[in-house]
């Protein structure tokens, strides 16, 4: 399960989402077709069904829009924002003296 790092705040508005990084000093603004992803993913527990809820009502590919949603939420993963609780934390490395 995905799910916002604990550096990671997060507000939701009318006009997208407002993603803080604490760790790195950044914030990261989604319009509202990317909210609805972070809103899946942080509320819904994941994407399942939402390549459809976005393709059908604008007449896109419901694939295209599937494969795009999986490297958006990859790439939020990569970055650090979003976690993957299923996974084992990586473990950092201690350097003996």
């Amino acid at each position: 399960m995905l799910t916002p790092a604990p550096h990671v705040h997060h507000a939701t508005g009318p006009y997208g989402t407002a993603v803080l990084d604490i760790r790195r000093g950044t914030w990261l603004m989604l319009d509202p077709e990317a909210s609805k992803i972070w809103h899946a993913v942080t509320v819904r527990g994941g994407t399942a069904g939402l390549a459809d809820e976005i393709a059908v009502p604008t007449g896109q590919d419901p694939q295209q829009v599937g494969e795009q949603i999986t490297a958006f939420v990859n790439a939020l993963v990569t970055t650090g924002v979003l976690v993957d609780t299923a996974r084992p934390a990586r473990r950092k490395r201690r350097w003996r003296r």
